[in-house]
């Protein structure tokens, strides 16, 4: 009889530990992606079409970022904003060396998703300061930057 018993309460810890181990190694799925703000590309001429383009976020939490690299016939970039600072910097490397810089000035703000998702940051961009070697003008389509996908800012070549 006492055999039983411990041969019983050795199945139960053995189930019981089992069970944990096994749920504990189950990903917790989270309905929410990043905040990005999405670039899309207008270019009036025919001449002026995106052969190649690297897209680099600058200063990024894991350090500098390549979000597209030397794709081919791009009209959209997605790219991340800064979870720390109000300006994001983002480098545009179009064929033969050209280069442009944009700084989007935008304001954080932390949304609560779940007690499983956790926080998501939300953004308003405020500004769009460009340097204008291949890009003509930066439009704000929509300052609101969240985790819908929408877009952000219009590029013109």
């Amino acid at each position: 009889m006492k055999r039983l018993l411990y041969l019983f309460i050795g199945v139960f810890i053995c189930c019981a530990a089992g069970s944990t181990l096994f749920s504990c190694g189950e990903p917790v799925e989270s309905t929410t992606s990043r905040s990005v703000a999405q670039f899309t590309f207008d270019s009036a001429s025919v001449t002026k079409k995106l052969d190649s383009l690297t897209v680099v976020a600058l200063n990024t939490v894991i350090g500098d970022s390549v979000i597209t690299e030397k794709t081919a016939s791009v009209s959209s970039a997605s790219v991340p904003l800064s979870y720390t600072k109000t300006e994001t910097t983002v480098v545009f490397k179009f064929v033969k060396n050209v280069n442009d810089t944009i700084w989007i000035t935008h304001t954080n703000t932390p949304h609560f998703i779940s007690m499983d998702a956790g926080i998501a940051m939300y953004y308003h961009i405020d500004n769009v300061r460009h340097t204008s070697h291949a890009i003509d003008s930066v439009s704000i389509i929509n300052p609101e930057v969240d985790t819908n996908e929408k877009n952000n800012i219009r590029l013109h070549f």
